[in-house]
């Protein structure tokens, strides 16, 4: 009798052990997440020796870096980049094919993260375009929407991006907060889908006008020395027809930005602030304060920071790739970067916070220093392409009609309204014939021939993933490496992204902080992994359309 009451005391006491020993699962306090906009993998590298101690070189040292690490979809743009990292998922699914393209339903260029039944917050008027987005083109949840649903929206998460697609698409569908710059203001500024007026916090920040004060000095070289990792005389190639084309001056180093800022300021604003390193200086002013003021990894649930650099794409665009210029952006971006962890280890601790860092897309070379160097590369006409088809169709079909709606990413909308199926297959054929006698495209084919291609034709997989069923053209072109389309901005000199090829695909991907052991790994990562692998160190769902793999290395001893 004794014993049996021994043991039911014993089964009471199991019973009720796990309620009383409270245990908690482990998870960081804080996910930061950081998007560099247009770095090429090499970068990391390339400049190396040039990096300071506790910005790039410490992620490496102390992180784990997935070297081998690739878009596996095309076209590769801002837009679907941020929403690929963040959804597991890649345009067929998400929805975000470009930055902008033909929507049918509103018969005219979208742009993609557009929305007009928002207002905006934080500019000079409530209808100015700048501040009327929202995430609403977004067709599949992210990881920072999962991270809210999976705490029952006591997860803050907080988007910051001088581009609103760089920030509203990693921030997903309900954030705390999502924020981007205004150009006419200087203002971070926000849209009436995520609130009616500006946080105190954000007010105090803007009145500070910072970016006026950071046009108010001089960009010259961090290093006075000969930056032997760009090209020397590089000039003639930079400078292509991009907005401010001023920044691009005969003589370089040094560059007055008060004369830009006083000079330039009716057609740009205080957009001239993307173009030079101080644009991500004031990210990094920002975002800390959003750290602070919205008391991010404070509590018991873990938080989100979606934070993007798009200086680097600017400036890139602007010089291309070899330049001084470009390489001054990464060396004063590492010690931004180095300023961000320093502020994370005071505030947090180096423990408490995982940080991930990869970028939305490479950079190609521009055509016209490979041409001089005896390289094949060029710049397809894609401006002239819709009136060039539309005469060409107009002469076959006997009707002077707009046949084709839209050129854009390297496919071509067909006018269904004027074109009967039978028609539509005939004007198609005609593109096709006409595209594939062209310099520098590779082939041309129509969506339904594109689903039909054997394994084997290069970039099948990654070309039917960057199409959706409802948002994309009717025909894609496909041009040889070392091409691009953009010759309205970059014919003549700059650089520009998009393509299939490793140089637009090849990204980092850095891991940092929370339960990371340093290491590295050259297996094949794909950029929808990124998000799968985010769940499973969270231990919550995957977004609903995720289909990345969760990168098991990471995990390795």
């Amino acid at each position: 009798m004794k014993r049996l009451w021994m043991w039911a005391a014993a089964c009471c006491l199991l019973a009720i052990a796990p309620l009383n020993a409270q245990e908690i699962l482990e998870r960081p306090r804080l996910v930061v997440g950081i998007v560099v906009d247009q770095m090429r993998y090499d970068y990391l590298y390339r400049y190396y020796d040039a990096y300071g101690p506790d910005g790039f070189k410490r992620l490496l040292r102390e992180g784990f870096s997935c070297e081998n690490t690739l878009y596996n979809y095309w076209p590769t743009y801002t837009g679907p980049g941020h929403a690929a990292i963040y959804t597991g998922t890649t345009p067929n699914l998400n929805g975000i094919i470009a930055n902008e393209w033909y929507d049918r339903q509103w018969g005219r260029r979208r742009y993609v993260t557009t929305d007009t039944t928002v207002n905006a917050v934080g500019t000079r008027k409530p209808e100015d375009k700048s501040g009327r987005h929202s995430p609403r083109v977004l067709l599949s949840s992210t990881i920072s929407d999962e991270l809210r649903l999976g705490f029952a929206m006591k997860s803050k998460v907080v988007g910051i991006c001088l581009k609103d697609r760089g920030s509203i698409l990693p921030a997903g569908h309900f954030p705390d907060a999502c924020y981007w710059f205004d150009d006419r203001t200087g203002n971070w500024i926000t849209s009436t889908y995520y609130t009616q007026q500006l946080p105190d916090w954000v007010a105090a920040f803007n009145r500070l006008e910072k970016a006026r004060q950071y046009l108010d000095g001089v960009w010259d070289k961090l290093h006075q020395r000969p930056y032997r990792e760009s090209f020397e005389n590089w000039r003639k190639y930079a400078g292509g027809n991009y907005p401010p084309m001023a920044l691009v001056q005969p003589g370089g180093f040094p560059y007055n930005l008060r004369y830009w800022r006083d000079s330039l300021y009716q057609n740009y604003g205080y957009g001239l602030l993307r173009f030079v390193p101080e644009g991500n200086t004031i990210t990094v002013d920002f975002a800390i304060s959003a750290i602070e003021k919205m008391e991010l990894g404070r509590d018991e649930y873990p938080d989100m920071l979606c934070l993007s650099f798009s200086t680097p794409d600017y400036c890139g665009h602007q010089f291309g790739i070899h330049a001084e210029e470009v390489q001054d952006v990464y060396l004063r971006l590492d010690l931004e970067i180095a300023r961000l962890l320093k502020f994370l280890d005071e505030q947090l601790g180096k423990d408490n916070v995982l940080v991930f860092l990869t970028a939305d897309h490479g950079a190609a070379e521009t055509p016209r220093h490979l041409q001089d160097l005896m390289a094949p590369a060029g710049v397809f006409p894609e401006s002239k392409l819709k009136d060039t088809l539309n005469a060409r169709l107009q002469r076959a079909f006997g009707v002077k009609k707009e046949f084709v709606l839209a050129t854009y990413n390297q496919q071509l909308w067909f006018n269904r309204r004027e074109l009967s199926p039978k028609s539509l297959q005939t004007a198609m054929e005609i593109a096709k014939a006409y595209l594939r006698e062209q310099p520098g495209v590779y082939d041309a084919l129509t969506v339904e021939e594109i689903m039909r291609l054997p394994a084997e034709y290069p970039f099948v997989a990654e070309t039917r993933r960057g199409l959706h069923p409802h948002r994309s053209g009717d025909l894609v072109f496909f041009l040889e490496p070392g091409w691009h389309s953009d010759d309205e901005y970059f014919g003549q000199g700059g650089t520009t992204h998009g393509s299939p090829y490793p140089y637009d695909t090849h990204v980092p991907l850095l891991w940092y902080g929370w339960k990371i052991k340093p290491g590295q790994t050259v297996e094949a990562v794909s950029i929808t992994d990124i998000a799968p692998t985010l769940a499973a160190l969270l231990r919550i769902m995957r977004p609903n359309g995720c289909t990345g793999k969760v990168i098991e290395d990471l995990w390795d001893d």
